[in-house]
């Protein structure tokens, strides 16, 4: 196990890793840096007084860090790279949690970095921003997509396995590409649709608004719930994912157009097999999720 670990950017992803390494190490050191002013008293206040605050990355040469995780949004990576890159990091493994990783394997191989980057990707999260918003649990029964480079060894890569696991998360290793493209649709598309959803609701005409704010109920709440996440984290995903969500989008247009001509040809039966094979499949991954022990 790691005894130095750095979290980058102490959010409520980096507080919860904190949180839940706490209990489970008490032997383990954590540090944060983060851009927060008054990180110090927000630390406190949330009764994480064991992590430290580092003021300078720089203070890495003297703490003998051996696992830098990496929590800020996708655009700050570059700069937090190219810092990095100035350090002594020989005896130490970076990792991230970044929900693309084409653009930030990219990012490690065009400026041709040195230290030893194994990136991650923990499925799991919630729409509350803020390190006062982690805690412990967060990672239970989730999975990580780990994505190494072509450069990963294997023992850096099984040390980044068994921290994740340490966690209780179940691991998934696979291309940074293929990442890319599942999560356009499993998480990127749906995030689309529901800040769209709102939106869309919003514009009605104004003797509609209260009555809408007054039932958003069922439906509605529960789809639009994604749409109340970290706007700054979002405008990352999709500008860095652009290609595989666009894609993802021109298929959902084409079968959500198909859906409105049965709608205006009210064909009964098509409508009812597009529901019924929906919900069948729905079924089905809500199955295994449950034979896996996976939360739902």
């Amino acid at each position: 196990m790691f005894k130095n670990i750095l979290i980058i950017g102490f959010g409520m992803i980096g507080s919860s890793i904190a949180r839940s390494v706490i209990k489970k190490y008490k032997n383990v050191n954590i540090f944060a840096f983060d851009k927060s002013n008054n990180l110090k008293i927000r630390i406190n206040k949330s009764k994480l007084n064991n992590v430290k605050v580092l003021k300078s990355l720089q203070e890495i040469n003297n703490l003998n860090i051996d696992l830098i995780i990496i929590c800020v949004p996708m655009l700050q990576y570059q700069s937090i790279f190219k810092k990095l890159s100035n350090i002594n990091l020989d005896k130490t493994i970076v990792t991230d949690v970044g929900s693309t990783k084409v653009n930030i394997e990219k990012l490690y191989n065009q400026k041709k970095y040195k230290f030893n980057f194994i990136p991650s990707h923990p499925i799991a999260g919630i729409e509350k921003a803020g390190l006062e918003n982690g805690f412990d649990g967060l990672f239970t029964n989730r999975y990580n997509i780990i994505c190494p480079l072509k450069k990963s060894s294997k023992t850096n890569i099984n040390k980044i396995v068994r921290f994740w696991k340490s966690l209780n998360m179940k691991i998934e290793i696979m291309s940074a590409k293929e990442h890319d493209k599942v999560l356009s649709l499993t998480s990127h598309l749906p995030h689309l649709i529901s800040y769209s959803l709102v939106l869309t609701a919003m514009k009605k005409e104004s003797s509609l608004i209260s009555k809408l704010i007054k039932f958003s109920a069922g439906g509605f709440r529960d789809f639009t719930r994604l749409a109340s996440s970290d706007p700054t984290i979002w405008t990352d995903v999709f500008l860095n994912n652009s290609e595989a969500v666009l894609e993802m989008l021109q298929r959902f247009n084409e079968d959500l157009s198909a859906l409105q001509k049965l709608i205006r040809k009210k064909d009964s039966n098509e409508l009812y097999n597009f529901f019924k094979n929906s919900k069948e499949i729905r079924n089905k991954i809500e199955q295994i999720f449950i034979n896996k022990n996976l939360k739902w």
